[in-house]
């Protein structure tokens, strides 16, 4: 099984694409961009499961086509 990553790294990679963090709802933080839809990654302990790692991975990825 994949191993979790820093928030820092999947914070940088949506800022990157052009997300900004609206806010923060317990352990969710979630992140907008006009004309986009919203991203919510959950974080534990300072660690994004890999799945959302994924998910931002492919917005990233499809902005950038």
């Amino acid at each position: 099984m994949p191993s979790p990553v820093r928030f820092a790294v999947v914070c940088k990679l949506l800022e990157q694409a052009g997300y900004e963090l609206a806010r923060v709802h317990g352990s969710h933080h979630i992140f907008a961009k006009p004309g986009s839809p919203i991203v919510s990654i959950p974080v534990h302990r300072n660690q994004v499961k890999p799945f959302y790692v994924r998910q931002v991975q492919r917005i990233v990825d499809a902005q950038n086509e």
